[in-house]
């Protein structure tokens, strides 16, 4: 529902002021050193008591401080049953946090200038000094603080489960994170977890696995022999370059003149001049020893040596941008993919790291964040927004309370394919160039898809933003912002005005179409009445003077006319039709008679000469 996607909004900017107060992705980044390095990183999501921070923290643990269940198969750790983080604190400091247990840590504590922890350091029993793990350097010996060993424990714990599932199946066991704090001697405190997400508040950062061990090692774990080699074989390339054995036999040189201790001390110095006996030179008694193809030889094991550092590491000369001989732009993406099948274990750990964070972050902000907050989320162009989160309102309730609901998170960022994106979008850029002159609305209706697949694009927000503003075209949410709201009322608006505009243009075309049918209907009426009544008036001429009918015919032939109906004579011209008189009041003055455009109350004869009636 629509309550459920804004508050999965306000998560999102939550969650994006947790990463940024907590410095979070430097936090990962630190994780990713010891996971490239040592094989295993770790990051802790868990609570911050004090008011130095958000009340959620992420922070990296080095991997020296994290001992885990090594019978775990899964890589989230959810079928291990105990993890450990050893951590040396001050005493003060553990004082403070447990101020009921004073003599438990007084008697575990230990200083750095005390002779028996320098026994210890090597090779006694002390846990502080006796792993090298949690003292990382003999530095360690003349610190004078007071400190303590902390062993926090987080334990899986089996418990019956007496609810039945449906069908009455269900797992008998169930299992609920414990957590304890111990020194070396006792226990501080236990309790169960109090977090609700029922997990380890460590996320485990792989590099790879070994698939017989199960224990992790970094990328440069099996490239430590060949490049041990490629050490050896340069040290050895530089001494066979730079020595200058010679030999000789044993009448080359005089004693008295320069013995043999002389002549190599002459021919190690940059100025030395060796003197020989007589003739050893030109008799071939001395001679030197060729080592530059010696030095060749190391150097060509040396390259490749180098060449099967680069292979094994998965980085190729593409994936670091050298001139290859990979000249086309596919060509290079094809090696950079090559590369990356190697790799991409690395950032897919990466990927579920994140994920599961984000996962654990969510559930410590909908468990804990209960006090009103106002949330920062920087956007485009340094611009911040803000929002608040659990404001109290007059009647009781709370405006935007997080913990009302439970969200999913996903990981929306995918900066290690940055390079396929772009890619994708430079060659959708080049098929919207030829759309362009066949189908601009395609490439108008599209642009705020290609433009939202570039990755590293700048103000790439604000320029969705014009676009879509630009078309009318809403975020793929499908929210607008006020903005964009009473722009499309606006448009609405005027699409109306002009629907209406254009419907009431239509319908006066339409009446002025039908008043145009209506007097050509009109006019047409008339002229036919008219040619009617023209006709009658002919055949009444003709049938008062039927002697014209034949100059008539000839007349009509002349001009063309032909006669429809049968060829018999329809006016007999032998018999004069008996006329009614005409009546006076339709005579004129000069007692010519009213002609047929006069009127149509004529009943008489009209234009005939009355001397021919």
């Amino acid at each position: 529902g629509e309550q459920a996607d804004e508050d999965a909004r306000l998560k999102t900017k939550l969650l994006k002021y947790l990463d940024d107060t907590n410095r979070a992705s430097f936090e990962r980044s630190f994780a990713a050193e010891d996971a490239f390095k040592a094989g295993m990183g770790w990051l802790e999501v868990g609570l911050r008591g004090d008011k130095s921070g958000p009340p959620v923290y992420i922070g990296a643990e080095s991997w020296r401080n994290i001992l885990w269940d090594s019978q775990a198969q899964k890589r989230d750790l959810s079928d291990a049953r105990y993890l450990f983080r050893i951590k040396v604190v001050d005493l003060d400091v553990a004082l403070a946090l447990f101020p009921d247990k004073e003599s438990e840590l007084k008697s575990c504590t230990q200083t750095g200038d005390d002779i028996d922890v320098f026994r210890e350091w090597l090779g006694g029993t002390g846990l502080i000094t006796g792993l090298d793990a949690l003292t990382a350097k003999p530095v360690d010996l003349f610190n004078v603080r007071e400190r303590v060993l902390l062993l926090e424990c987080w334990s899986r714990e089996p418990y019956r489960n007496e609810e039945p599932g449906p069908h009455g199946i269900a797992d008998p066991v169930s299992w609920r994170i414990a957590c304890s704090i111990m020194t070396e001697k006792d226990t501080l405190i236990e309790s169960w977890s109090p977090f609700r997400h029922d997990r380890f508040p460590f996320v485990p950062v792989w590099a790879y696995k070994n698939r017989r061990t199960g224990l992790p090692y970094g990328p440069i774990w099996p490239l430590i022999g060949p490049q041990e080699a490629l050490n050896h074989r340069m040290s050895r390339s530089l001494y066979e370059a730079s020595s200058n054995q010679i030999k000789m036999e044993v009448d080359a040189f005089d004693p008295e003149v320069m013995d043999i201790d002389e002549l190599r001390r002459e021919l190690d110095s940059p100025d030395g001049t060796a003197i020989f006996a007589r003739g050893a030179l030109s008799g071939g008694k001395v001679q030197e020893r060729p080592n530059q193809q010696e030095a060749r030889f190391q150097l060509d094991l040396a390259a490749r040596d180098t060449m099967a550092i680069r292979q094994m590491s998965g980085v190729t000369g593409e994936n670091r941008g050298l001139d290859t001989t990979a000249t086309s732009g596919k060509a290079v993406l094809a090696k950079q993919e090559q590369g990356s099948l190697l790799t991409m274990e690395l950032f897919d750990n990466l990927l579920f790291a994140r994920q599961m964070e984000g996962e654990m972050v969510l559930s410590l902000a909908e468990q804990f964040i209960t006090q009103p907050m106002n949330v920062r989320v920087a956007g485009d162009g340094g611009q911040y927004e803000f929002s608040g989160i659990n404001q109290p309102q007059p009647d009781g309730t709370y405006l935007n309370d997080i913990t009302q609901r439970r969200a999913a998170f996903v990981v929306g960022e995918q900066a290690w394919k940055q390079s396929f994106a772009e890619a994708t979008f430079e060659s959708l850029m080049q098929v919207l160039g030829q759309l362009a002159s066949a189908a601009p609305q395609v490439v108008v209706a599209m642009l705020d898809v290609v433009f939202e697949m570039h990755p590293n694009l700048p103000r790439k927000q604000a320029i969705l933003q014009r676009i879509r503003a630009v078309n009318g075209q809403s975020a793929p949410d499908g929210k607008m912002t006020p903005e964009q709201e009473a722009a499309k009322a606006q448009q609405e608006q005027v699409a109306k005005a002009q629907f209406e505009a254009q419907m009431a243009q239509l319908q006066a075309q339409i009446r002025e179409a039908q008043a145009k049918g209506e007097k050509l209907e009109a006019d047409a009426m008339a002229k036919r009445l008219e040619a009617l009544y023209m006709s009658a008036q002919a055949a009444q001429v003709l049938a008062s003077v039927p002697q014209i009918t034949p100059v008539a015919d000839e007349l009509l032939k002349s001009a063309g006319f032909k006669d429809m109906n049968a060829p018999e004579s329809v006016i007999d011209t032998q018999v004069a039709p008996q006329q009614a008189p005409v009546p006076p009041e339709l005579m004129q003055a000069d007692g010519a008679l009213v002609g047929a455009q006069q009127g149509i109350q004529t009943p008489g004869p009209d234009g005939v000469d009355p001397a021919l009636m």
